[in-house]
């Protein structure tokens, strides 16, 4: 059977990066032809934050700050992203560039069944029916494995356009509870919950794909967020002292640029998940790199990366996740200054636990393809 696979697999999101490349490695492990729909949407405004003329002015600063820190690793930035490309390219396998709707309905109609999955492709804050397949001229069978809505509510705007594409489906699965429970009055039954596809292979295979390249002497602290909240960042350095660890950040976004930490702004996939591998603790704010740490039985910390009451808030996932495994005591409130030592996880019930949720996801998916 020849798949086509709709989702993200571009830019410098580590997680978007990792998704991508563990369905399509899980699906040709087990026999079928392969492909990630190589097409990308045109960018879309997503709503920002619009900052007070007093906020404006006091974030002045941080802005020229960030600017500054952004330019002295700018060479090292592209290096990171020069080494996410490539993954991509040495580890997927891509239909033709797609420019054009007319040329999509084509190519996907030259496949026997189309997946839409994972992340958050189905957000409706940037909503696009082509995460969706919603285009006239499709008439390949399709299913979901995993998407994301990562919010709490789906904006009246779009809910007649998602409504409509979801009649396209054969079969349905999320992410999360809360993406079930959305999608539910749409539908004749209750979307099925699946784990994420980068839960779908082992640790094993994940070292198959991305074999060691590097092995860090020192006891050391791995640190990633999403978000640079000062509160998160400084309480992570805290606790690194505390325990005279070496810290050790990956930066993504502006002030995390700007720690007294060893900063490896430069790392690729293979980097990532060494740094995990080899911590003595990882302390994030990221759904993915909380995954990884449970699929390499790290002991880990994980903050919110919202206000759980936000519009916006994509809290639902980590919980989702931490509940799924039973580490709910993991989860740090947003803005927490302080992070208190737990007693160290025995992965040995919680992976149990979380391998029945993933033979279940596995099911799902061999019974939606066949």
């Amino acid at each position: 059977m020849k798949i086509g696979i709709i989702t993200w697999f571009t830019g410098p999101n580590y997680g978007t990066n990792l998704q991508a490349i563990a369905l399509q490695y899980y699906l040709r492990s087990h026999g079928y032809e392969v492909n990630l729909i190589n097409y990308e949407v045109p960018s879309v405004n997503v709503t920002k934050d619009k900052k007070s003329f007093i906020r404006k002015v006091l974030y002045q600063p941080k802005k020229y700050a960030i600017k500054f820190a952004m330019n002295r690793y700018k060479t090292k930035i592209a290096e990171r992203d020069r080494k996410l490309r490539n993954s991509i390219i040495t580890k997927c396998i891509l239909t033709s560039e797609i420019e054009t709707i007319d040329e999509l309905v084509k190519i996907c109609n030259e496949f026997d069944l189309l997946i839409c999955g994972s992340d958050q492709i189905w957000n409706p804050n940037w909503y696009d029916k082509f995460y969706f397949a919603d285009y006239t001229g499709i008439t390949t069978d399709r299913i979901s494995y995993a998407p994301s809505m990562g919010v709490n509510t789906i904006p009246d705007s779009v809910v007649g356009e998602i409504k409509h594409a979801l009649r396209q489906f054969k079969a349905i699965s999320v992410r999360e509870e809360k993406a079930a429970e959305l999608l539910a009055p749409y539908l004749n039954k209750k979307p099925q919950v699946v784990v994420d596809p980068t839960l779908l292979l082992t640790s094993e295979e994940w070292m198959d794909i991305f074999p060691q390249v590097k092995y860090e002497g020192d006891d050391y602290i791995f640190a990633f967020f999403l978000n640079d909240e000062k509160a998160h960042l400084e309480a992570t350095k805290k606790f690194a002292k505390r325990l005279n660890y070496k810290l050790i950040l990956v930066p993504y976004k502006g002030a995390t640029y700007l720690q007294n930490a060893d900063i490896r702004a430069d790392a690729g996939l293979e980097d990532m998940l060494d740094l995990i591998r080899n911590a003595k603790y990882v302390i994030t704010d990221s759904f993915h790199i909380t995954v990884f740490s449970i699929i390499h039985r790290k002991q880990f910390y994980t903050f919110q990366r919202f206000k759980e009451d936000e519009f916006t808030s994509q809290n639902a996932r980590v919980t989702n996740l931490l509940n799924m495994v039973d580490l709910p005591e993991r989860l740090i409130p947003y803005l927490s200054t302080r992070i208190d030592m737990l007693d160290d996880i025995n992965y040995d019930g919680h992976i149990e636990k979380l391998n029945i949720e993933i033979e279940k996801s596995k099911d799902f998916l061999k019974k939606s393809i066949e």
